[in-house]
């Protein structure tokens, strides 16, 4: 019955993202799905990294198309941009104020998301999405994962860790996770929402074992686990939580 009530949820999530979608979306690495998620790495003393994408209106329809960005993750002193319709906008614009106006089965090519590592070693999330102006749920968007290192060989010893989700996933009750972090290191493990919203916390000295983090009252939906080594994030997961239909 409970595999009945995750299909169910699973075809009633795949309908409402593919409802009234009006764009297809392409990286460097060919077409990506709605939700896709790339993981974009690079060192620390990098100026950005850039995530280029390819947008594409497969309607039948002009479209004014707007960009926006969700910062779930963010280390300490990094930024991001967003770049479109000829604007580069600063690290506080949330939205365009500009849209582009794309005929049907127009595509367009470009560097529309920067992240600034600004020195700042770890893991940075952030969604980009594409959305028409006068029907925003008509939209496409890819989360991007930023990893930075260290620039240079000897730069800080890289710390040594291993971390890997126990429970089943779909988790239910619980979510359990198996970790190993280096001696003498604060670890704080962290389940947040797609809006960044941190709602469950594990917080303590170890350097190995299992931990669990709560997901009984927690919306059945997408979460992120993100592992934090003295305070910054060094690993980002996306996780399902599921209850079941009534």
């Amino acid at each position: 019955m409970k595999k009945l009530g995750l299909t169910l949820f699973l075809m009633v999530s795949v309908g409402i993202t593919c409802f009234a979608q009006s764009f297809t979306l392409a990286g460097d690495t060919g077409p990506l799905a709605n939700g896709a998620e790339v993981v974009q790495s690079g060192p620390s003393d990098t100026l950005q990294l850039i995530t280029s994408l390819t947008l594409t209106n497969k309607s039948g329809n002009t479209l004014r198309v707007m960009m926006k960005k969700e910062e779930i993750i963010m280390l300490p002193e990094t930024s991001s941009s967003i770049c479109w319709a000829g604007y580069c906008y600063g690290p506080e614009m949330m939205v365009s104020t500009e849209p582009v106006v794309m005929p049907p089965g127009e595509t367009i090519s470009g560097c529309f998301g920067h992240f600034g590592p600004h020195g700042s070693r770890g893991v940075s999330v952030i969604r980009w999405t594409f959305f028409n102006e006068s029907d925003p749920a008509d939209s496409i968007s890819m989360t991007a994962q930023y990893s930075t290192f260290p620039a240079a060989v000897g730069d800080i010893r890289a710390p040594q860790y291993t971390f890997s989700v126990a429970s089943q996933i779909p988790a239910d009750n619980q979510l359990v996770v198996r970790y190993s972090f280096p001696p003498d290191s604060h670890g704080r493990i962290e389940l947040l929402n797609t809006t960044g919203k941190i709602v469950s916390v594990s917080e303590k000295r170890f350097m190995s074992g299992t931990d669990a983090l709560e997901t009984t009252q927690l919306p059945s939906g997408i979460y992120f686990c993100v592992v934090r080594i003295n305070g910054k994030a060094v690993i980002a997961k996306k996780v399902l939580v599921f209850h079941g239909v009534n």
